[in-house]
């Protein structure tokens, strides 16, 4: 009668194995434990009960695998410790083979799967122990482990207090046994499985510190954010190279343009979102040897090894190349560029932090001259020094008005007359006498005083050409604006604040943009450009034709002025191609409806040129150097009513 009864459920585990497409090894394990069972029931053989146990505990394993994933390695010691320590208790206490087999594939299992339980596998974890002792009841529990639908769990978590407080139990169970050992007579099988559970356990503890030995070394040397090695990392890969005397080693200093502005606009968040995107687009540009970290913020940094000065440049334009494709975060679109300083040993420093050092002189160099990169030169490396000492000083020289403005003037070609001026800041530092904006610009930048810089100009300019104005100079005067600036969607208010207290004509100040600054951001760009014109203030793309703006992107900035860049007109009278170039830059400005300043003119040749072609405004050494408020009332007094080219 039993007999039959494991035989039908055998037959209805097979059935719902085939017909259901999860657990379907399972359940055909199932089927073949009840099958053994069966037969040991029908044949008397106690073997084919403990075979039975063994069957169903093989297809509880395939359980957690298909319903839990693969086992972490510790799972299977847990497996065993549970096994052994059950087993031992079970023949201790004189349990027959099938309970003890069957109490012991429970033990197991439990460890396989870390203790985490789904209905169907509590199932078959009550299934298998009641084959154990009564085969027929494991019959219906077997059908139900095989019929129960479930969804995927996720991965175990590294650590699991179910899982200590299982351990320590096993470990327990076993030391006590042993410990009754010394006092009565356990079965030999008993007390040889309680001295495995305790060996298993002390090999547990010795794999687990080692690994947690070696994710600490890990983390040591490894970014949290990014994942790349840190700054850790790259002095020990320096130093490897180094004492290697493979040849010669070349380390890039990589720093972000414009991300502290991103990151105080866009919040922290987004700027880590946008660090994380970054390492890979780096990597790709790099070779399946070089070593690529990051240092903390916006730095990264590049071993090359080997690595000379020729392989080091063209890696710096491959990684800025690769940061050229904009940046998804938060709905918008964001773009990047990077500079670049490189070091070379044994040519620069013999060691890694001489290395580091130098090519952060480098680096910052780069950022000074706006070149993308710069190798390191000997000559340049007093600028660190300096560029410390400047950085602690930038903040105090601003709170205390040491900057001055400097004005330059435009002209209209066509009728010579004087109707602009452009506002250019200058540093009248204390110990080292008037400092030009290439000595502290980028670090006003850097350091994030780049806000505070501008709207220090644009206060003074406002007084200073307003007092000319009221003097009855007819004059409009134009102020650039930084990275910093045109990430602020509350610039517009602040400009008309700073209007309406000098009572300046908003349509008599022009604020001016570099193409490198508009692709920072270009989405946000666009919402500041259209809430300064929709207060009257004029905008201009200043030095056109050096950055890296689209067509698409002149099209929609929708600007008042182009300023053609000073590279191309200072040779327009002798270099043909540099001719074609602002010829061209002309005819698309006025064809875009905006007014043409040409920078750079230098020479009454130049200044012909640009006549006929049209162009609306000159401005440039020919025409006069920037000069203080008070020299610039004189020069243009002294001038008359108009320029008169001669």
């Amino acid at each position: 009668m039993v007999g039959g009864l494991l035989v039908c459920g055998s037959l209805l585990c097979a059935s719902l194995a085939v017909l259901r497409h999860r657990n379907r090894l399972a359940g055909l394990l199932f089927a073949a434990a009840l099958a053994v069972a069966a037969a040991g029931e029908l044949s008397g053989r106690d073997e084919l009960h403990a075979a039975a146990c063994a069957v169903a505990f093989a297809a509880l394993a395939a359980m957690v695998v298909e319903r839990l994933g693969r086992p972490v390695a510790l799972s299977f010691a847990d497996a065993a410790m549970g096994a052994s320590a059950v087993g031992a208790l079970a023949a201790t206490t004189g349990a027959e083979l099938s309970s003890t087999l069957a109490a012991c594939g429970v033990a197991a299992a439990l460890g396989l799967a870390r203790w985490r339980l789904t209905w169907a596998l509590a199932c078959g974890l009550v299934g298998v122990a009641a084959l154990g002792e009564l085969p027929v009841a494991a019959i219906v529990p077997f059908l139900a482990a095989v019929w129960l639908p479930e969804p995927d769990v996720g991965p175990a978590r590294e650590f699991s207090p179910v899982v200590l407080a299982a351990i320590l139990a096993y470990a327990a169970t076993a030391l006590t046994l042993l410990v009754v050992g010394q006092f009565v007579s356990l079965p030999p099988v008993g007390a040889t499985l309680a001295t495995v559970t305790v060996l298993t356990g002390m090999a547990r503890a010795g794999v687990t510190v080692a690994a947690r030995l070696r994710a600490s070394e890990r983390e040591a040397v490894t970014d949290d954010l990014t994942g790349l090695g840190n700054r850790r990392y790259l002095i020990a890969r320096l130093e490897e190279a180094i004492a290697a005397e493979q040849g010669d080693v070349a380390l890039l200093l990589i720093d972000l343009d414009g991300f502290k502005e991103l990151n105080d606009t866009l919040g922290h968040s987004s700027g880590d979102e946008v660090l994380r995107q970054i390492g890979p687009r780096l990597q790709e540009a790099l070779r399946d040897g070089d070593t690529l970290s990051r240092l903390g913020g916006d730095e990264f940094a590049v071993v090359l090894a080997p690595g000379d000065e020729a392989s080091a440049s063209a890696a710096g334009l491959r990684l800025r190349a690769a940061l050229e494709r904009s940046f998804g975060v938060g709905g918008i679109r964001v773009h990047l560029d990077a500079s670049i300083g490189i070091a070379l040993y044994p040519e620069h420093s013999g060691t890694a932090l001489g290395l580091l050092q130098r090519a952060d002189v480098a680096m910052y160099e780069a950022k000074r001259t706006r070149t993308g990169h710069e190798v390191y030169l000997p000559e340049r490396d007093h600028h660190s020094r300096r560029r410390l000492e400047l950085l602690g000083e930038l903040r105090d020289g601003l709170a205390e008005g040491q900057f001055v403005l400097y004005y330059q003037p435009k002209a209209e070609i066509s009728t010579g007359a004087v109707r602009g001026v452009e506002a250019l800041v200058r540093w009248a530092h204390p110990r080292r006498g008037l400092l030009m904006p290439g000595d502290f610009l980028p670090l006003a930048d850097h350091s994030g005083l780049g806000r505070a810089l501008t709207a220090y100009v644009l206060d003074r300019a406002l007084d200073e050409i307003g007092s000319h104005r009221r003097d009855g100079l007819d004059l409009s005067v134009a102020v650039n604006l930084g990275p910093a600036d045109l990430l602020d969607l509350g610039l517009p208010t602040e400009v008309e604040r700073v209007l309406a207290r000098w009572r300046f004509p908003p349509s008599q100040l022009r604020l001016e943009v570099s193409e490198d600054v508009v692709m920072v951001d270009p989405e946000r760009t666009l919402d500041v450009l259209a809430g300064l014109r929709a207060i009257g203030v004029a905008t201009a793309l200043d030095d056109f034709g050096a950055g890296h703006v689209s067509l698409g992107h002149l099209r929609q900035l929708d600007l008042d002025e182009l300023k053609i860049d000073r590279s191309f007109v200072m040779r327009l009278a002798s270099d043909d191609r540099d001719a074609a170039i602002v010829h061209a830059s002309v005819d698309l400005g006025r064809r875009l409806g905006m007014r043409v300043v040409a920078e750079g003119v230098e020479s009454p040749e130049a200044w012909d040129r640009l006549a006929g072609l049209h162009c609306d405004e000159a401005q440039g050494f020919y025409l006069g150097r920037p000069m203080s408020a008070p020299a610039l009332a004189g020069w243009l007094r002294e001038l008359g009513p108009r320029f008169v080219p001669g």
